[in-house]
């Protein structure tokens, strides 16, 4: 017969299932962004900028649960590192959403503009590397799998030269014309913010290493 669950069992449980809820959230907020820009689609850059309240919210009531079970409970050991990496995956989470939305914005003011000429070869590359970073690490975060969860500084590391190598072409374009110039700094700062997702993708990564072996990291 299956364990009784008591009242802080069934409160870790509903952290839990907020991480689970706010992960899928955000994940879809970053795949409508990242598509608003391949396809200068306004409406979906509409709704990612629309859909940032509820993980905000989300992001909120995690912290709040948490903090409440620890003054409350005084856990240790697991439960405690699971309630500090809940917090924290949570604003890793909040943050990517933020990015997100930034995404969605600088699409919306390249609307018009045109970018009288083709864009990277790369960027498609620097974007799918980006999604398949986020579903990897809430894959590995909730399954546990420390071994996916390392790999991440890799994927980090490729994220990192790829930004670099589509900033240089991008400056270079901007040399060649001045009509480049505003479209492409528009796209300077989407594949800046994509850069930057990368970063909070190791960050939890690194929260799930310490939750599941109490190993620390330079977050």
């Amino acid at each position: 017969m299956a364990r009784r669950l008591n009242s802080y069992d069934r409160a870790l449980q509903r952290i839990n299932t907020k991480l689970e809820q706010m992960s899928n959230l955000t994940e879809k907020q970053l795949v409508e962004a990242v598509n608003s820009f391949v396809k200068l689609d306004n409406q979906m850059a509409d709704e990612v900028l629309a859909g940032d309240d509820e993980i905000d919210n989300l992001n909120e009531v995690i912290e709040l649960e948490s903090i409440n079970l620890i003054s409350l409970q005084q856990p240790v050991d697991y439960d405690l590192r699971f309630l500090i990496a809940a917090m924290r995956f949570s604003r890793e989470l909040e943050r990517i959403s933020d990015y997100a939305c930034d995404i969605a914005e600088a699409t919306l003011r390249l609307q018009g503009k045109g970018t009288a000429f083709e864009l990277p070869n790369n960027l498609p590359k620097l974007v799918d590397l980006v999604l398949k970073m986020l579903a990897k690490s809430l894959k590995a975060h909730f399954e546990k799998d420390l071994a996916v969860a390392r790999q991440m500084d890799g994927d980090d590391n490729e994220v990192d030269s790829l930004f670099q190598l589509l900033s240089q072409e991008l400056l270079e374009w901007m040399k060649k014309n001045p009509e480049y110039v505003e479209p492409a700094s528009m796209i300077l700062l989407i594949i800046r913010y994509l850069e930057r997702i990368g970063d909070h993708i190791v960050n939890i990564s690194e929260m799930t290493i310490f939750m599941e072996t109490g190993e620390r990291h330079p977050f």
